[in-house]
C-alpha cells in the first residue's frame, strides 16, 4: 500500500464533509429543542426525522446518476452545500403550535433533498483519485465529518447563549456554513472528475454485490442512524437528562468518531473492508443492547460514546467497499444507492419503528430490537461477493 499524499482535493472534500455532516446530524439535537419548545411527543419526534430520511432515500439514486454525468463535480459539491445550509432556515421559522409538526416535516423533507449531494460526489472523487488508499483517504476525509458532528451542537449552543433565540442562532450558523460551501465551489471549480459514460437504462439495475450490500446497509442504518437519531431524545425523555447535558454527551460521542473514522478506514485498507464493516455492525448492536440496561449518567455516556466510535463509520467503510465492487462509471450512482437509498430507507424505518414501538410497547425493547437488527446486518455482509462487476 503506497503512502497517501494530502493534497488540495482531499483538504477541500474534508472541509465539505465537515459542513455536510455537521448539518446532517444537527437535526438529531435540534429535535430535542423543538420538542421542548413545541411540546412534541417521542413518536412525533420520530415522524419528523422519518421524513428527513425518506426524502434522502427517494432523491439519492436520481442524484447519484446525475452526478456521474457532471464534469465539475467539485463545483457542484460546493453549490450543494450552499443550498443545504440555507434550507435549514425552514426549521428557524416560528410555526403555530397546532401546525408545527406538519411544518417541521415539510421543512425536513426539503432539507433532505440537498443532503443527498455531498456523499456520492465525495465518495466518487476519493475512490477515483486514491484507489488502493481509498479507505484511508475516506477515513481522513471522515475526520471533517466527525468534527462537524461533534462541534455543531456546541456551536449552536454557543450562538443560542449569545443570541438567546433559537431562530436567530440557527440562521447565523447556516449562513456561515453556506459561505464555506461557496468557498469549496470556487476552489474546486476547475477540477474535473469525469468518466466517459454509456447511455444508461432509465431503470436502476443493481449488481448482486450492490444488492446484498444495499440490504445490509438498510438494516445497519436502521440500527445506527435510526438509533442514533433517537438516542438523544431517549436520554432527554426516558432517562430525564436535560437538553444541555444531552448536548454535551452528543458532542463527546461525535468527537469519538473523529478518531474512529480514519482508524477504521485505515484498518479496512490494511486488513479487509468487509471484515471491519462486519465487526463494527455487530459491536454497535451489542453496545446498544447494553445501553438499555443502564441509567447512571457516567455509564450511559461511556457506552453511548463507544457505540458512536464504531457506528458512525458508514462513510469510510461503506464507500470504500462500494469502490471495491463498482465500475468507475457507476461509482457516484452506486454510492448514492448505498449511502442515500440504503441509508435513507434504513434511517426512516429505524426512527419510525423506534418511535412507534416506544409508544406502543416499550422504549427499551425498541432499541434492543435495533441492536439485534445491527447484528443481523453483520451476518448478511458475509455473503457479499468481492469480484468487481
Amino acid at each position: 500500500m503506497k503512502s497517501l499524499k494530502i493534497d488540495r482535493v482531499l483538504i477541500d472534500t474534508t472541509i465539505a464533509h465537515f459542513v455536510n455532516d455537521g448539518l446532517s446530524y444537527l437535526p438529531y439535537y435540534l429535535i430535542v429543542l423543538i420538542k421542548e419548545g413545541y411540546k412534541l411527543t417521542f413518536f412525533q419526534n420520530s415522524l419528523i426525522l422519518m421524513v428527513y430520511y425518506l426524502g434522502g432515500a427517494v432523491i439519492s439514486p436520481i442524484m447519484g446518476r446525475y452526478i456521474d454525468n457532471v464534469k465539475k463535480k467539485g463545483f457542484m459539491m460546493g453549490i450543494g452545500l450552499f443550498l443545504f445550509s440555507i434550507s435549514f432556515i425552514l426549521l428557524a421559522i416560528p410555526y403555530p403550535k397546532g401546525l408545527s409538526i406538519y411544518c417541521f416535516m415539510a421543512g425536513m423533507f426539503v432539507i433532505s433533498i440537498f443532503s443527498t449531494i455531498y456523499h456520492p460526489i465525495g465518495s466518487m472523487i476519493l475512490n477515483r483519485k486514491y484507489r488502493e488508499n481509498a479507505g484511508t483517504a475516506l477515513g481522513i476525509n471522515g475526520i471533517g465529518g466527525g468534527i462537524g458532528r461533534a462541534v455543531f451542537p456546541g456551536i449552536f449552543l454557543l450562538f443560542n447563549g449569545i443570541f438567546k433565540d433559537f431562530s436567530i442562532s440557527l440562521i447565523f450558523l447556516t449562513i456561515i456554513m453556506a459561505i464555506l460551501g461557496l468557498y469549496v465551489a470556487l476552489d474546486l471549480r476547475k477540477e474535473e472528475f469525469f468518466v466517459e459514460q454509456k447511455k444508461k437504462n432509465s431503470l436502476f439495475k443493481f449488481s448482486l454485490p450492490i444488492t446484498i450490500l444495499l440490504i445490509a446497509t438498510i438494516l445497519r442504518t436502521m440500527a445506527i442512524s435510526g438509533g442514533s437519531a433517537m438516542l438523544p431524545s431517549y436520554m432527554n425523555i426516558t432517562l430525564g437528562f436535560n437538553s444541555t447535558i444531552v448536548g454535551i454527551i452528543v458532542v463527546l460521542a461525535y468527537t469519538s468518531a473523529i478518531f474512529g473514522q480514519p482508524f477504521l478506514g485505515y484498518l479496512s485498507d490494511k486488513f479487509s473492508r468487509t471484515l471491519i464493516l462486519i465487526l463494527t455492525s455487530a459491536l454497535y448492536g451489542i453496545l446498544i443492547i447494553i445501553l438499555m440496561f443502564l441509567q447512571n449518567i457516567l455509564t450511559v455516556s461511556i457506552v453511548y460514546i463507544l457505540s458512536y466510535f464504531v457506528g458512525l463509520s458508514n462513510f469510510p467503510l461503506l464507500m470504500a467497499l462500494v469502490g471495491r465492487i463498482s465500475k468507475d462509471s457507476d461509482l457516484a450512482e452506486n454510492s448514492a444507492i448505498i449511502f442515500g437509498l440504503g441509508g435513507g430507507i434504513g434511517g426512516a424505518l429505524g426512527t419510525f419503528l423506534i418511535g412507534f414501538m416506544g409508544q406502543v410497547i416499550n422504549t427499551h425493547i425498541s432499541f434492543i430490537i435495533m441492536g439485534i437488527v445491527s447484528i443481523v446486518s453483520a451476518i448478511i455482509i458475509l455473503f457479499i461477493p468481492l469480484n468487481k462487476k
